[in-house]
């Protein structure tokens, strides 16, 4: 099965628009390659971001962090590495510098 066949099956089981899964090609690319554990941990974390946006559609909410979330739960299955509290709170450290500054 090709990475954009498995989206769109991914994206229709979730009632979303083929478009709502483009960001996740390349992640699902990767998946179809690697080992069956890593496979399946990418793709359910794929599955359920999915199914977030279905019910941020469904409700007209939006989670500003949930890809954030997504992100590093991906990073966490493809790098044995969690990153450290500073490194989390970097954004807002950014945030907050850049305000002063402007």
């Amino acid at each position: 099965m090709s990475a954009e066949h498995l989206v769109r099956a991914l994206c229709a089981r979730h009632g979303l628009p083929d478009e709502a899964g483009t960001p996740f090609l390349p992640l699902v690319r990767k998946a179809l390659l690697a080992t069956d554990t890593t496979r399946e941990r990418i793709l359910r974390l794929v599955d359920e971001a999915l199914a977030d946006r279905a019910d941020a559609v469904a409700n007209g909410t939006r989670d500003a962090a949930g890809d954030d979330r997504v992100l590093m739960a991906v990073a966490r299955v493809l790098h044995p590495w969690t990153p450290s509290e500073g490194i989390l709170d970097l954004g807002s450290t950014l945030d907050r510098h850049h305000g002063e500054g402007a």
